[in-house]
């Protein structure tokens, strides 16, 4: 079967200008007419004697000898003499300035975070200080919590991940465009930071943090003989990471003492960039 298809055509006349201005020799174009992007031959203007226009010189106008043609009209010149006062490559810096402004108020990109460490270190604690600004009772994290955190305008995505030593093999998965890796250290835990720095050096040597900065929360320092951020740094050997910046910073989750700190250091990281 074949099937086919009518059109049926129609001549619409061409519109009278109501008002408008002299383009043209005997000729007159309004802004319906001009939009509508037809001729201006086709808007005739009413009877009446016909301007003269200046001609121009047959060299400059690049026709033959004894050629002229009609001058430019008064709002073409106008509109080129304004061309000329404005700067190459920049017809309307104002709109592009406006522009600007008005993506950058609402255009904001978010930076991703993972917050990482053994388990019972803090780490949900932690995410809930930054979103709501109080203690939540927590349990160990099976998977990951993810909040977005604003500060200054500034949008964190912040995704805790599990502890445990069964989730710690699937850390990597989360590394993807991670622009900040925070590792929450037990500042009480002495029997395991060396684990601790065994999981850190594993995640600092992977391709997809190779640019990430690197934040230390020293948890817990509201705890008796618990351990210093110098004796901590120590542990860690944090002066030979040469390849990543990284900061340490004393905390407590349970009052949310040092967490702003932290979040400052990351946001001075991104000015720099």
């Amino acid at each position: 079967m074949v099937a086919w298809r009518s059109y049926s055509l129609c001549f619409i006349p061409p519109l009278k200008p109501r008002s408008g201005r002299r383009i043209g020799k005997g000729s007159w174009a309004s802004g319906d007419v001009r939009e509508r992007g037809l001729p201006s031959q086709e808007c005739a203007a009413p009877a009446g004697p016909a301007r003269p226009q200046p001609a121009t010189s047959s060299r400059s106008a690049g026709q033959g000898p004894g050629l002229s043609r009609p001058g430019p009209s008064r709002e073409s010149s106008r509109g080129a003499q304004r061309r000329r006062e404005l700067p190459r490559g920049r017809v309307r810096p104002r709109m592009g300035i406006l522009f600007t402004r008005i993506w950058r108020l609402f255009n904001h990109q978010e930076h991703k975070v993972i917050i990482v460490g053994l388990d019972n270190a803090g780490k949900t604690t932690i995410l809930y200080q930054f979103s709501m600004n109080e203690v939540v009772h927590t349990s160990p994290t099976i998977g990951s919590n993810v909040e977005e955190i604003v500060v200054n305008n500034t949008r964190f995505l912040m995704w805790d991940i599990g502890g445990q030593e069964s989730l710690r093999s699937s850390w990597n998965t989360y590394y993807t465009n991670t622009e900040f890796v925070i590792v929450v250290v037990d500042s009480t835990d002495r029997e395991r930071i060396s684990l601790t720095k065994e999981e850190l050096y594993k995640m600092l040597a992977h391709e997809d943090l190779k640019k990430a900065g690197l934040l230390i929360f020293a948890n817990k320092q509201d705890v008796k003989e618990c351990m210093t951020i110098a004796e901590i740094s120590q542990f860690l050997k944090l002066t030979s990471v040469k390849d990543h910046q990284w900061h340490i910073q004393a905390c407590c989750a349970l009052t949310g003492e040092g967490l702003c700190q932290g979040l400052e250091w990351m946001m001075s990281r991104l000015k720099i960039r």
